[in-house]
């Protein structure tokens, strides 16, 4: 191996002399005086247990970044420093090194120059390294020198992973029923472009996959978003994100422009906010998919709303009313003219209360026209407005043209201005219905939020029929409902709501594999019914305040909405955890005003949270789930494992397994074949089946020797295969290679 040097500009190797570049990297870096003698020697210690280059040893201790050491790297070794981010390196150089002898060693080849290849390095020292590329390529090799995160990130361009299409190809699909319709913006050649690019991509069947998997477990958004070093995949689950997949970040580019390109968006465009929407067919099911991307400071992240078309044919009846309540809503919608608002923060199902009341008024001899932003369902009979800012179409502006339209029934999408407020309040003076919503924390706050809009409070009194106020909270799974044990602090917070003297029973969710172990599965509404009584009226004026509005209310018989989440969480709808999580209930304070009581208080029992504090990526040891039935065998494997520092999580069987799986998201997965309850097997399959756990290596045990066995855990989608007893070490090699490639 020679040394190497500059001569005219370009980089020659002179064979077969001794040169101090054969010292290694930490002696150099100290030479440089980047490090001492004494942190050079802690870092070689760790790099002993921790098994990492000496590099990201110095890194992750914070002693030097990758361009201290590759600058020191150019200046001790005398060979150019090489930046990789606005490189554009053509295919065929690319193809000449492996990708394994590319990402093992961490290079990248650049260009060929008189049969010498220009490989960039972020070790040069690592002669035996160059000997690979050499040998694969059959060149001379000249090293120069790269900072790591440029090398990286480079390694992702120009070296796509093939695990992904391996995996997606293997593994059990989960978007066969998954077809994307054609889009009203789209054209026949896109529809092309499209189905060729689903039958040649692995990133489209990955798109479709988080797609399918999404409406499969009944999610209403998707988010995708870009990290330093990965992407992370969420879905709002019944109001909830949960974290469902963490990826390589290559991934991201494809997979933002897949969804770009089905939703009519420019892929050219990333430094500004975009918007647009596609429709897909599941299971015979057809849901509009509303998408925003965004940049942030990794790329950018892209939001996916999921509409149910069938979610637009909701009847006023199923939303969760009480009956009295249910009368006067009735009621009050049928009046020939006045205002009708629905109140709550986004997302507590505002849009779902409007159009419910839009199906029951929907009639062939009546004349309803909407103006929203967007049309999120189409109801046959209605005439529907998209908003439209870039054309000149608001709130305010579509509803001055409607008017003009002789309706007998408006719905606003949404009264967010003063100009909309003042003319919905004269719409509703001049014969109109006019529906609408409010962004305000509960009902009676309703008025002094019009109040703030500049709506005289005259108009406010004459023309305001009611006010709903609402949220949405999780239902408990009925497969597994039980009795819940409320902590005494939580039970006096009830105690005024509470009709009679006898004890109060409330039920939680256990968590099973219906409801992905979350003991929730759907949402019910809890309202509020704010009715304009003359009392009220009376009330409204410049200096009213919500909390005189209050007063006066609830001597009308308004009741708040933590008490019909009480109501419920009695009947075993919900639970009282979650009724205070979305509506805290009231207490009075020593000046008698109303505030909000904490959901819960840090002296009360059972409170703690059941979450695991977060860790620190890097420092967490990886996480196994052992499953078996024996005992026994469970001690063994975790002696062996924990001997190697690694977590070990337990379970008895597959039905316990795959709940541990679910909330522990192991690192990998250990089984056995043969167990009470869920086999391995059918353990395997439902892992495989969910995208938040296919991506878990699974390692499959038995006693069985016989090949049909083997065969059949593996299409089953298990990843390796040991039969008992185990050996250490083999079983240990096995863990880490499916680690290191997760």
């Amino acid at each position: 191996m020679g040394r190497t040097g500059i001569v005219e500009n370009k980089i020659t190797v002179q064979p077969n002399s001794k040169t101090p570049a054969r010292k290694r990297l930490g002696e150099l870096l100290v030479d440089a005086g980047l490090i001492d003698e004494q942190t050079l020697r802690r870092a070689l210690a760790k790099g002993k247990i921790h098994k990492k280059r000496i590099g990201q040893i110095l890194m992750d201790m914070g002693v030097v970044d990758d361009m201290a050491i590759a600058q020191a790297l150019s200046t001790q070794l005398r060979i150019p420093l090489t930046h990789l981010t606005d490189l554009d390196i053509p295919p065929e150089i690319i193809g000449l090194v492996p990708q394994e002898i590319a990402e093992n060693h961490l290079l990248l080849p650049l260009r060929l120059e008189n049969r010498q290849l220009v490989v960039a390095m972020v070790n040069p020292l690592e002669f035996y390294a160059i000997d690979d590329v050499r040998f694969a390529t059959g060149l001379d090799v000249v090293p120069v020198v790269a900072p790591e995160s440029e090398m990286i990130s480079a390694l992702a361009r120009y070296y796509p992973k093939r695990e992904l299409d391996l995996g997606l190809a293997s593994w059990p699909r989960l978007d066969e029923s998954f077809e994307v319709i054609k889009t009203a913006e789209s054209d026949e050649k896109d529809e092309q472009e499209l189905a060729k690019l689903t039958n040649l991509a692995p990133v489209v069947r990955f798109t479709n996959a988080i797609l399918a998997d999404a409406i499969k477990m009944r999610a209403s958004d998707v988010h995708i978003e870009p990290q330093k070093s990965s992407i992370i995949v969420r879905y709002r689950i019944d109001g909830i994100l949960n974290e469902i997949l963490k990826t390589d970040r290559h991934v991201h580019t494809s997979l933002v422009s897949r969804i770009k390109v089905m939703a009519g968006i420019d892929i050219s465009i990333r430094r500004r906010p975009q918007d647009g929407r596609f429709r897909v067919r599941y299971e015979k099911k057809t849901y509009d998919l509303r998408v925003s991307t965004i940049p942030i400071s990794y790329g950018e992240k892209v939001t996916i709303r999921i509409l149910d078309s069938d979610a637009g044919k909701v009847q006023i009846e199923n939303l969760g009313f009480s009956e009295a309540d249910l009368r006067t809503i009735l009621e009050v919608i049928h009046r020939p003219q006045g205002i009708f608002l629905v109140t709550g923060p986004t997302g507590s199902g505002k849009s779902s209360t409007l159009y419910a009341c839009l199906n029951r008024l929907n009639a062939p001899e009546v004349n309803i026209i909407t103006v929203e932003d967007p049309v999120e369902y189409e109801i046959n009979g209605i005439n529907q407005v998209q908003i439209n800012t870039k054309a000149g179409i608001t709130f305010a502006a579509g509803l001055r043209s409607i008017l003009r339209q002789d309706p007998d029934i408006v719905m606003v999408g949404e009264i967010r201005d003063a100009e909309t407020a003042q003319i919905a309040f004269q719409a509703a003076q001049t014969g109109h219905l006019v529906l609408s919503t409010l962004h305000t924390n509960d009902a009676p706050g309703s008025v002094i939020r019009l109040l703030d809009l500049k709506v005289d409070d005259f108009l406010i009194a004459g023309s305001l029929l009611a006010v709903i106020g609402q949220r949405l909270v999780r239902k408990i799974c009925t497969a597994c409902r039980t009795e819940d044990s409320i902590p005494p602090r939580m039970l006096r917070q009830v105690k005024g709501y509470l009709d009679g003297n006898a004890a109060p029973v409330f039920y939680k969710g256990t968590g099973c594999e219906a409801c992905q172990y979350s003991g929730y599965i759907g949402r019910v509404g809890i309202f509020e019914l704010l009715r304009m009584t003359p009392a009220l009226k009376a009330t409204i004026s410049a200096g009213v305040t919500d909390v005189d509005i209050r007063r006066v209310a609830e001597r009308e018989g308004y009741r708040p909405l933590v008490a019909d989440g009480i109501k419920k969480a009695l009947a075993g709808l919900t639970s009282l955890t979650e009724v205070f999580r979305v509506a805290p209930p009231e207490v009075q304070t020593a000046g008698d005003a109303l505030i909000a009581k904490p959901s819960f208080d840090p002296s009360d029992e059972d409170n703690s949270p059941t979450d695991e504090p977060p860790v620190v990526a890097n420092i967490r040891p990886k996480r196994i789930l052992i499953v078996d039935d024996s005992e026994i065998v469970i001690k063994v494997l975790s002696n062996i494992l924990e001997s190697e520092k690694y977590s070990v999580i337990t379970a008895a069987d597959g039905l316990e397994a795959l709940e541990k799986a679910q909330r522990e998201r192991p690192d990998l997965i250990i089984s056995d074949l043969v167990m009470p309850r869920m086999n391995g097997m059918e353990l395997v399959k439902a892992l495989k089946s969910q995208l938040s756990t296919r991506y878990i290596p699974i390692i499959m045990l038995t006693v069985r020797k016989e090949v049909d066995t083997e065969v059949e855990g593996m299409e089953a989608g298990a990843d390796d295969y040991l039969t008992k007893p185990v050996n250490p070490k083999r079983l240990l090699a096995r863990v880490a290679r499916f680690l290191k490639r997760s």
